[in-house]
């Protein structure tokens, strides 16, 4: 695929995020159905948004992606050229980074095991900057970072234990992310940052929170933050001054899908005012950072799929596409209602039209939301699911034996490029084992 990081960004001549009904039909007859199309310019302009947020914050600001919304090496690309953080949570996802131009010195890596063979991989590859969230997770990295005799910059996730207004939770009483703020126990904020700033080698940097996925309610940030200022004075009473250098507000700006949500404007204009307060409060100008994997890819892909029949129940339409829940799993999981158009377009006649998956399960039904436009549907026809760019691919599987789709891509220049290759069902069939029909000998 072109290196899009040398190719700036045209001003004007392609049309942000719709794409032409021509081009779909014309991709479909040249590559088949369903499969997937990211727009270049929409992922930048995401970008330029959550940065437009927070301009009025009065330190350093940095977007950080997190790559497990969409690891497509194409997106990454994009994003390296954008000259933002990653979120990174698995050695496989820093490899997939390094391999698309990305630096070590540019991942928050932040594990949820903490292993220290998870450590010593990345280590040795050259990330610095970890943040931990639990006793044993720092005592593996102190053990990892004495053998590469490496100093590391480390940050302590908190679990601020706010409500959160949001479709995924990750505080309250969700202790699965980070540390009590204040616990008594190994496990607790204060005992781990204390460890930090006596363990040689070991650069205290700042701390971390990640309040949930797809956030309605913007007050919860305000409160986390409030929170985590509190600890830090209480923290420096008790065991002196120490600085501050960052803090990652995390992700959760939500996408809109078929509602009206927050902006990432909002949220600037809700708490920037509190984060330059607590500068003040700390005597330290410290860098921001906000996370996003939804927002940066949600709507810059689509899922277009082909309408192959269609059936009358009643007042009702069915309407069966040749894709499934496999290959835009949260609308399964999570019942997304992603905005769904029928192309093109005609009048609807039928009370209720229900979209179908070409699964053989009962949850194969895509839910629809008040944007979607759904008149016309005929056999034949396209199918369009917009803002299907995050846990979409990613999440791809093959149930009925069904090879993954191929993922275009529209460039910032217009063109349309190939990003994956659809998968051959041969592919597939080696993959899950098919070469090993006679069966192969254990190495035990």
């Amino acid at each position: 695929m072109v290196d899009t990081r040398t190719q700036p960004v045209p001003k004007s001549g392609v049309e942000s995020h719709r794409f032409a009904e021509k081009d779909l039909y014309r991709l479909a007859e040249k590559h088949g159905t369903p499969y997937y199309l990211i727009d270049e310019a929409t992922l930048r302009r995401k970008v330029n948004e959550i940065e437009q947020a927070f301009q009025e914050f009065k330190g350093a600001f940095r977007v950080a992606y997190s790559m497990k919304a969409n690891f497509n090496p194409s997106v990454i690309r994009i994003f390296v050229g954008e000259g933002i953080l990653f979120d990174i949570t698995a050695p496989s996802e820093l490899y997939f980074l390094l391999k698309c131009g990305g630096t070590p010195e540019n991942v928050l890596y932040t594990s949820i095991t903490e292993t220290l063979a998870e450590y010593d991989s990345v280590l040795k590859l050259g990330v610095r900057r970890i943040v931990v969230a639990s006793h044993n997770g720092l005592n593996n990295l102190i053990e990892a970072a004495g053998r590469a005799e490496a100093e590391v910059e480390v940050m302590v996730r908190v679990n601020p234990e706010v409500h959160v207004k949001a479709e995924l939770r990750g505080s309250l009483k969700h202790g699965k992310f980070g540390m009590q703020l204040d616990g008594d126990n190994q496990d607790a904020a204060l005992p781990v940052l204390k460890k930090i700033l006596s363990t040689p080698g070991l650069k205290f940097e700042g701390f971390h929170f990640h309040l949930g996925s797809q956030v309605e309610d913007q007050e919860c940030y305000a409160e986390a933050i409030e929170k985590l200022e509190g600890f830090i004075l209480r923290a420096r009473k008790e065991i002196g001054e120490f600085g501050v250098n960052t803090i990652d507000i995390g992700g959760g700006l939500p996408v809109s899908y078929g509602r009206v949500v927050p902006t990432p404007k909002d949220l600037g204009t809700k708490i920037v005012g509190q984060l330059n307060s607590l500068m003040e409060s700390l005597g330290v100008k410290f860098t921001l950072v906000a996370e996003s994997g939804r927002y940066l890819s949600a709507e810059a892909m689509i899922l277009v799929s082909r309408i192959v029949n269609v059936k009358d129940f009643g007042e009702n339409r069915y309407v069966y596409l040749d894709a499934g829940y496999n290959v835009l799993l949260d609308a399964a999981l999570l019942k997304h209602e992603y905005p769904v158009e029928v192309i093109p377009g005609g009048p609807s006649t039928y009370p209720k039209t229900v979209l179908v998956g070409r699964l053989c399960d009962p949850l194969d039904i895509f839910p629809t939301s008040s944007r979607s436009k759904l008149g016309g549907a005929e056999t034949g026809k396209l199918v369009v699911f917009r803002d299907a760019g995050a846990y979409s691919i990613v999440m791809n599987m093959p149930f009925h034996s069904q090879p993954k789709p191929c993922v275009l891509m529209r460039n910032a220049h217009g063109n349309y490029l190939m990003a994956r290759e659809r998968q051959d069902v041969h592919a597939l069939f080696l993959e899950e084992g098919g070469n090993l029909l006679d069966g192969k000998p254990s190495t035990d």
